[in-house]
């Protein structure tokens, strides 16, 4: 009896820890992401994994800058996550043009060594913005 309740046991931590041990690896990406330019905010990047595949929103603010006026949003456009994939410590995803008459966006973003997370564009020309973005708790 002692020997079928100690095996029962074992099982129960067994099946536990492989559990655990199977956890996606887009539990790391889920949740609420918030980035800011200039003191505006300019990001939320919103991700869930529902039905075991990555999905969610980008919101962008359009961020202006006025010459001799501070920046403000002028703008706000939500997208669609297009073929959310995680590759390590990257993030990747397309959203459509607001014009639909080009390419999607491709963006990436990276959770870096220094412990900042950084979305970019990869396609948006050379003076696509870099902006940090922080996960909300």
């Amino acid at each position: 009896m002692k020997q079928r309740i100690f095996a029962l046991g074992c099982a129960a931590i067994l099946s536990a820890c492989t559990a655990a041990a199977q956890a996606p690896a887009n539990a790391r990406w889920t949740g609420v992401w918030q980035g800011e330019l200039d003191g505006q905010p300019a990001v939320t990047l919103t991700l869930a994994d529902d039905g075991g595949a990555l999905g969610g929103t980008v919101v962008f603010n359009l961020v202006e800058r006025p010459q001799g006026e501070a920046p403000h949003v002028v703008s706000i456009q939500p997208h669609v996550l297009l073929d959310p994939q995680v590759n390590g410590t990257t993030l990747s995803f397309q959203i459509m043009r607001r014009n639909r008459s080009e390419a999607p966006m491709r963006f990436t973003v990276v959770a870096g060594d220094d412990g900042k997370t950084r979305i970019h564009c990869l396609n948006c020309g050379p003076d696509a913005p870099n902006a940090e973005i922080v996960k909300m708790q």
